[in-house]
């Protein structure tokens, strides 16, 4: 895992080092990394267990063409009570995901997402996840932005499904 991370970093590193920059170009034509900061409201089954989510994620987006992104992220996403009566402990994912993301605009964009999840406790599981969702990213300078989303994540596990709405604002460098 050490080495596909190393490589993956090194590439992008590659990649910028050899950008060029057009100055036409509605969207950046380069790598970029995100920093996120995630919420999540859990539902049906899951919800009545747990009041609400919180977690981070980090990712890179990787330009195709101008509009159109190949994404890779991963992260940690923590499972609370909320004030729920059944005690229940928390529960924490480490998520990976894949996927694409198309800006219709240079700052409205639709993304989809598939990937694993690693249940921290006993007893959490493994998950398929599938994440559709939309969000912005506004330019701050030419080279960063705050990116702001929502999702809706479907967790795919044996013992039952977890669906939330996730809301995300971040950094992207």
């Amino acid at each position: 895992m050490k080495r596909i991370v190393t490589a993956l970093l090194f590439a992008a590193a590659s990649y910028s080092t050899m950008a060029q920059t057009d100055s036409n170009a509605p969207y950046p034509v380069r790598p970029r990394l995100n920093a996120d900061l995630e919420f999540s409201i859990p539902g049906g089954e899951y919800g009545k267990q747990f009041g609400y989510g919180f977690g981070g994620s980090g990712g890179l987006d990787i330009p195709v063409t101008k509009s159109l992104y190949a994404t890779g992220a991963a992260g940690v996403m923590s499972f609370y009570q909320g004030g729920k009566e059944t005690p229940v402990e928390t529960r924490t994912y480490i998520p990976m995901k894949a996927g694409a993301k198309y800006y219709f605009s240079p700052v409205l964009y639709a993304q989809m997402e598939l990937g694993t999840g690693l249940g921290i406790q006993q007893g959490a599981g493994t998950v398929f996840i599938m994440t559709p969702g939309a969000g912005a990213s506004w330019r701050i300078t030419g080279r960063s932005a705050i990116n702001t989303g929502i999702r809706f994540e479907s967790w795919t596990r044996e013992g039952g499904n977890i669906s939330q709405l996730t809301f995300k604002v971040g950094y992207q460098f």
